[in-house]
């Protein structure tokens, strides 16, 4: 009854945002790849991939449930050896490292969800499930999939407390769209509960974990990304700040805590890698203005960087091979309120975690990492240099702190089969 109503938002949004979409086009390749694709047109190559397999269909919209997907992907080719595997992303950034991991036999945009754009869709690549990671409720998109009878599971269901109230503002609208998914895998209980008071289905509900735990992780990624020349020659008597997915406001405040260790810990390195590519330049001429020595990751070519005091991480996929050689793992997006990024991805390799208040993505994770002692939250400036400094002075404490960070991500080695045995109730061999 009030589909009409999104829908006519939709067009009303469509018509309004024409002028601007030429310029939008021009404005830069992120913006370029996969413009059609959103529009449901999509290269012949794509379609052969997958033409007449009923493939199990993956979506993704980021780079860390790409990661995710990834690990789902591989146990389901191995469980289900003759199904192909669809991964869709929504961002340009998670399309790029979807098409590095090789995950799945083809890698797609996410179409808009207009309902015309979306039926043309599923009845091109007719698939035989369809699987959400995290939050993502498109109510043209699962609307159209229960109509055609195609199960559609969500994985890894995440509801973080702002995301709650404010699909539980629209709860009239909502809690049709939610029913549209034939079960639900959640990362907590918690999670669980907000999506039955959302309005789902109880007996349609379980608690599956986080897929970002999965053992393999990022410890099995980095193996298998070539590592720089000088990282495997040994990092020498350097020590290791590696401060990652960065967002605007937080970068000006590291560097100032790195310019200021400097003076006491004049071997410290520090690796800065940027959430988002698209603000590269933007962080360069930070460095720039701040007068950093720093060496761009995209343009090393195998050298050492012996005189850099930055290493700007330019580069797409290798954030966890930096995490495996840090002494010490700072969480962008929590000095700012973005929600935090995955902490567990340093905590894979035993290393100290240091994250801001904002970890609204990752609650439960930082709640546990602080309970245990394996991470600290800072506020600010003064609280970096603090934790930063006695981590580089005691190393006893720094390896502990790293172990007790590994103690919490390695309980979960479940999560995975948990997940599988979700999707194979909805799969025949």
């Amino acid at each position: 009854m009030t589909y009409w109503l999104y829908n006519l938002f939709l067009a009303l949004f469509f018509v309004l945002s024409l002028p601007i979409l030429p310029f939008v086009v021009l404005s830069g390749k992120r913006f370029r790849k996969g413009f059609l694709q959103r529009f449901g047109l999509y290269p012949r190559q794509i379609y052969e991939a997958v033409r007449g397999s009923r493939p199990i269909w993956i979506h993704a919209v980021s780079v860390g449930e790409v990661l995710s997907a990834s690990q789902l992907a591989g146990q389901l080719k191995e469980r289900f050896p003759g199904r192909k595997i669809l991964i869709s992303t929504f961002t340009f950034t998670g399309n790029e490292i979807a098409r590095q991991t090789a995950a799945g036999d083809a890698v797609i945009f996410f179409p808009l969800d207009h309902p015309w754009i979306v039926r043309r869709v599923l009845n091109v690549f007719d698939p035989s499930l369809l699987i959400f990671l995290e939050t993502e409720i498109w109510p043209n998109f699962l609307r159209v999939a229960h109509r055609k009878g195609i199960p559609a599971l969500l994985l890894s269901g995440r509801l973080s407390p702002r995301a709650f109230r404010r699909y539980f503002f629209f709860r009239f609208f909502f809690s049709g769209v939610v029913r549209q998914f034939t079960a639900a895998g959640m990362q907590s209980e918690e999670d669980a509960e907000r999506m039955i008071r959302l309005g789902f289905d109880r007996q349609r509900v379980a608690v599956t974990g986080s897929l970002k735990h999965t053992v393999r992780g990022e410890e099995g990624r980095a193996a298998e990304i070539k590592k720089p020349d000088w990282l495997i020659r040994g990092k020498g008597n350097r020590q290791i700040l590696v401060a990652g997915s960065t967002h605007r406001g937080e970068e000006e405040v590291l560097l100032e805590v790195f310019l200021f260790l400097k003076t006491r810990f004049p071997s410290l390195l520090m690796v800065l890698a940027p959430r988002h590519p698209q603000r590269f330049y933007e962080v360069e001429r930070l460095l720039q203005k701040k007068k950093v020595g720093y060496e761009k990751q995209s343009q090393m070519n195998g050298r050492e960087g012996g005189f850099a005091d930055v290493i700007f991480l330019d580069t797409l996929g290798e954030l966890p091979v930096f995490y495996s050689v840090a002494d010490i793992a700072f969480i962008g997006g929590s000095l700012v309120n973005a929600g935090g990024h995955n902490l567990m991805e340093p905590a894979r390799f035993r290393k100290p975690v240091l994250f801001g208040p904002y970890m609204t993505n990752f609650a439960d994770i930082a709640a546990e990492m602080k309970r245990k002692g394996g991470g600290a939250e800072v506020h600010g400036r003064e609280d970096l240099i603090r934790e930063i400094s006695s981590l580089l002075t005691d190393r006893t404490r720094s390896e502990n702190m790293g172990r007790l960070a590994y103690s919490v991500v390695e309980g979960d080695r479940g999560v995975l089969d948990q997940s599988i045995g979700l999707v194979s109730r909805y799969l025949h061999p």
